[in-house]
């Protein structure tokens, strides 16, 4: 017999501790990692490409461990290569990075 399926409202688990991300770059593809700040601890992270209408992605941003240290961290691990905008908020745009056919973009976000 096959377990009862669960159904999640309202809020959302705690993030995991310690946790790994699959990066999908290739032809046509790229992730960006995204530093930010302390003014985005908490917070959901959006972007939209440029010239690509209003349509957004977004992601978490968690604190992880990297080399000792403590980081900050959003990270898109696959987007179709080009331009996009960073959203400071729902209306506001932000930085434009570009994420790299087949690589990885670093960006700080103050």
């Amino acid at each position: 017999m096959a377990p009862a399926p669960t159904h999640h409202h309202g809020a959302l688990a705690p993030a995991a501790a310690c946790a790994s991300v699959a990066l999908d770059i290739g032809a046509g593809r790229g992730a960006l990692v995204l530093y930010p700040s302390e003014r985005f601890r908490g917070r959901e992270i959006e972007i939209s490409r440029i010239g690509g209408g209003e349509c957004r992605v977004h992601t978490g941003v968690h604190e992880r461990t990297a080399d000792s240290r403590r980081l900050l961290t959003a990270i898109f691990g696959s987007l179709p290569a080009g331009h996009y905008v960073v959203w400071e908020d729902a209306s506001t745009p932000g930085t434009t990075v570009r994420v790299p056919d087949g690589a990885v973009a670093e960006v700080s976000l103050v």
